[in-house]
C-alpha cells in the first residue's frame, strides 16, 4: 500500500468513472460528507440513436470527418450524421430495423409484426460484414426537461456485490425511447441513399433510451443540498477536490456536449490560484506581451 500527498485531486472519469469513484469513497468513508445530492440530475441528452445502412454493397461513407453537419428540424431537435471507420462491423450489434412506437400496442410487438412482414430485410440487418462502411448514423438529440437518478448499493443479481444503477427519479418526466420525428428523419434518409434505416434494439425491445452522453450526477450548487459542488467545480466540505468532466452538466444541452464541458473545465481551472514559483511571474508576463491590450482588459473570472 502506497500513500500519495497532494495538494488537490481532480476527478476526470466521466459520469460512469467520476459518479461511481465518489460514491465509492463515500460508502467506504474516505469522503463520509460527500453531498446526498450524488447521483442526482443524471441526463442522457434526452436521445435517440438511429442509422440508415445503404442497399449498395460497395458504398463507402466512412472516408470522411466522423461528424460534418446537423439540422434542426424543430426548436427542441437537433440531428447530427455520425460516421463510424470502416470495420467498425461489431457496432452493428447495436441496431434492428426501426420500428415506430407510440400508440395503444406496445413497440417488441409492432417490431415482431416488422420482421414478420420484412423478414429477409431483417436477415440482413444480422449480416456484420462492411456495415461500418455502409451505416451512417443519425444521432437525434433534444432540450427536453428528463432526467434519471443513480444509486449504488448491493445488488441481489451481483451476488451482494455493490453497483451503479439508474432508476426515473421521483417526479421527473420519463426520457423518451422513441422519438416520433428522429424516425421519419430516418425513413427519408433511406430514400435518399437507398438504404434500409435502423433503430437501437434497446429501445425497440424493451423501451430503455440510449445514449452517447451521459451528463450529469455531481451538479453545481450553492450547497451540499442543493448539489455536490460549488460554482468553481469543488466538492462542497473538500476543498481543492475537484470534479471536471460531464458529471457537472446540469441540463440536457441537446447538442454534442464536448464543447461545453471543455467551456466549463477552462472555467474551473481559471477559478485555481496561479503558481509563484521564481520566475513564474515574468515569463507570464513576457506571454502576455503578445496579447492585444484589448484582450487583456478583458481578462476576468467566468460566473455562472
Amino acid at each position: 500500500e502506497k500513500v500519495f500527498k497532494t495538494k488537490g485531486v481532480v476527478f476526470s472519469g466521466g459520469v460512469m468513472g467520476s459518479v461511481k469513484l465518489l460514491f465509492e469513497c463515500k460508502r467506504k468513508g474516505f469522503l463520509p460528507n460527500l453531498s446526498d445530492r450524488l447521483g442526482d440530475y443524471i441526463r442522457t441528452n434526452s436521445e435517440a440513436i438511429l442509422g440508415v445502412k445503404a442497399n449498395d454493397r460497395h458504398a463507402d461513407y466512412s472516408d470522411q470527418i466522423a461528424i460534418t453537419s446537423g439540422i434542426y428540424p424543430d426548436k427542441k431537435t437537433h440531428v447530427e450524421v455520425v460516421r463510424f471507420n470502416k470495420g467498425s462491423d461489431a457496432m452493428s450489434g447495436l441496431t434492428t430495423p426501426l420500428t415506430d412506437g407510440g400508440g395503444r400496442v406496445p413497440r417488441f410487438i409492432r417490431f415482431i409484426g416488422n420482421i414478420s412482414r420484412h423478414p429477409w430485410s431483417f436477415l440482413k440487418t444480422l449480416w456484420p460484414l462492411g456495415w461500418g462502411a455502409r451505416t451512417s448514423i443519425l444521432l437525434v438529440m433534444q432540450t427536453e426537461e428528463n432526467y434519471l437518478r443513480f444509486d449504488y448499493r448491493p445488488r441481489w443479481w451481483r451476488l451482494g456485490r455493490w453497483s451503479m444503477n439508474s432508476k426515473l427519479a421521483p417526479g421527473a418526466k420519463k426520457i423518451p425511447s422513441y422519438i416520433p420525428i428522429a424516425n421519419r428523419i430516418a425513413r427519408r434518409m433511406g430514400e435518399k441513399i437507398d438504404g434500409k434505416p435502423v433503430s437501437a434494439w434497446p429501445e425497440v425491445l424493451f423501451d430503455v433510451p440510449t445514449t452517447a452522453h451521459i451528463l450529469g450526477g455531481a451538479v453545481m450548487g450553492r450547497n451540499r443540498e442543493e448539489g455536490v459542488l460549488n460554482f468553481r467545480g469543488e466538492v462542497h466540505g473538500y476543498p481543492n477536490l475537484y470534479v471536471v468532466d460531464g458529471s457537472n452538466i446540469p441540463v440536457n444541452l441537446g447538442v454534442n456536449p464536448s464543447l461545453t464541458i471543455t467551456a466549463l473545465a477552462e472555467y474551473i481551472m481559471s477559478q485555481l490560484p496561479e503558481k509563484r514559483e521564481e520566475g513564474h511571474e515574468k515569463r507570464s508576463e513576457m506571454d502576455r506581451s503578445h496579447v492585444p491590450d484589448t484582450i487583456l482588459r478583458t481578462r476576468r473570472p467566468y460566473h455562472v
